[in-house]
């Protein structure tokens, strides 16, 4: 018995010592331990918002919530991504959890008079760069609408692990049906979440339907709809979702030619935007006032769009707005913060290629917005006088156009390389020809008053 005592007293000191062995190895113990538990264990987001995230989203989200730079983070990743393109319509993210249809990429916005600023007439006189305008047609040829569609659809996918998911399914839902058929079904499910009470999802389809519109070009119903989707917005007090709509009402009635009209609503977008929505309103409003001739209206809003820019840190923002500004700058008659704005933007979306990848959508876009660039380089170049570099300009924009199969820019562009190489040497053929009269005329002096001289012999 006593054998038996002494090795039940070995075990239990054995695992006594194993225990608080196990215990020292745990910070997780005492009070501390416990206060840490309930901190870990009780979660800020209930399981509906784990699903509704996505479970990478949700870890994401828990960990940030006390910490301000994983918020930033956060922020960027589902940021606005801005394309290098300069005088573009910009457009702010949609929320993840509309799932709208993929719209169309937008086309820079066309240049009024470009034909009077690039004849010989208006170079000879230096005439400053014309104000933008939008083309009222409704929309480019349908082989151009398809190939744009079929760019659109062929963007990178977004950081964001949410947004990615959602892109894919909107890449998986893009079948060829007929637009009509898509506003049909659209229309049926905003009146039955009407009936339902659900305002949520009846601005949802008013929305989608505004986007199908718009990839069609019918911008004037488009605006019924998104008019539609504003007064549910505001009902509801959906702030992110009234900004969305202030935003496509005034590109829309941009586009319709109704320039105060944009403006109002832009100047609507910009109260109720956030850092990245300013920058963005900012930016339409410059494009707006830029077609309405008042360049320096333009140039003070791409200013405030180029300080939303530096303050976000976002490189992809800068380019464009610092382009806008140079077109602006260059309606003002300020050629040279023009080719410095210009040149600046032309660099830095060269130096953006890696971020979208080697891609057939990276290789165009990077080709459309160096063709443009070089244009206008060669334009502002022209009306300053330096015809040699025009020259080198004009020439750079026409084989880049050449190579991506522009036959319209490529002529367009051989056009004005022609011209600035003929205004090179216009003024030394001046100068022959008059150095060539003036020997004429002095030849003809010296023979006559030869003849004179034999006439009195």
């Amino acid at each position: 018995g006593g054998l038996a005592g002494h090795r039940w007293l070995l075990i239990l000191l054995a695992m006594s010592t194993a225990a608080a062995s196990f215990a020292r190895s745990q910070p997780l113990t005492g009070s501390g331990s416990s206060k840490l538990r309930s901190k870990s264990s009780v979660s800020k987001f209930q399981p509906t918002s784990q699903a509704r995230f996505g479970y990478l989203g949700h870890l994401s989200l828990r960990e940030a919530q006390d910490n301000s730079e994983a918020l930033r983070n956060i922020t960027a990743l589902d940021g606005t991504s801005f394309l290098p393109n300069i005088m573009t319509l910009q457009r702010p993210s949609t929320p993840w959890q509309f799932r709208t249809p993929i719209r169309n990429m937008e086309e820079q916005v066309m240049t009024e008079g470009d034909k009077e600023s690039d004849s010989p007439a208006d170079q000879r006189r230096g005439a400053s760069l014309p104000a933008p305008t939008i083309d009222r047609s409704g929309g480019p040829g349908k082989g151009n609408s398809v190939s744009r569609k079929n760019l659109s659809n062929s963007q990178p996918l977004p950081a964001n692990y949410v947004r990615r998911i959602r892109r894919r399914a909107q890449n998986a839902d893009a079948q060829p049906l007929d637009y009509r058929t898509q506003l049909a079904d659209l229309k049926l499910l905003a009146d039955a979440a009407s009936r339902a009470g659900n305002v949520y999802q009846a601005l949802q389809a008013y929305h989608k339907m505004g986007v199908v519109l718009d990839n069609q070009g019918m911008f004037g119903e488009a605006i019924q709809k998104y008019k539609q989707f504003l007064a549910l917005c505001i009902g509801s007090k959906n702030i992110q979702g009234e900004a969305l709509a202030y935003n496509c009402l005034g590109i829309d009635c941009f586009k319709m030619g109704k320039y105060d009209e944009s403006i109002q609503y832009h100047n609507k977008h910009l109260e109720l935007a956030d850092t990245t929505g300013r920058l963005i309103a900012h930016s339409n409003l410059g494009i707006v006032f830029q077609a309405m001739g008042l360049a320096e209206h333009a140039a003070i809003h791409h200013q405030h769009a180029i300080e939303y820019a530096n303050r976000m840190g976002a490189k992809d923002a800068q380019c464009f707005t610092v382009g806008n500004l140079g077109i602006a700058s260059a309606a003002q008659g300020d050629l040279q913060t023009s080719r410095i704005c210009l040149q600046y933007h032309l660099n830095s979306a060269q130096r953006q290629k890696h971020l979208l990848g080697e891609t057939k959508f990276a290789t165009q876009t990077l080709k459309t917005v160096s063709n443009t660039a070089y244009h206008r380089l060669g334009q502002v170049s022209t009306n300053d006088g330096r015809l040699d570099e025009a020259a080198d300009q004009f020439h750079k924009a026409m084989e880049i156009a050449r190579s991506k199969g522009d036959q319209s820019n490529e002529e367009k562009s051989g056009t004005m390389l022609g011209i600035a190489r003929g205004l090179s040497s216009f003024d030394k053929h001046v100068q022959d020809l008059i150095q060539k009269d003036g020997t004429g005329a002095v030849n003809a002096a010296e023979d006559s008053l030869a003849l004179d001289g034999l006439s009195e012999f």
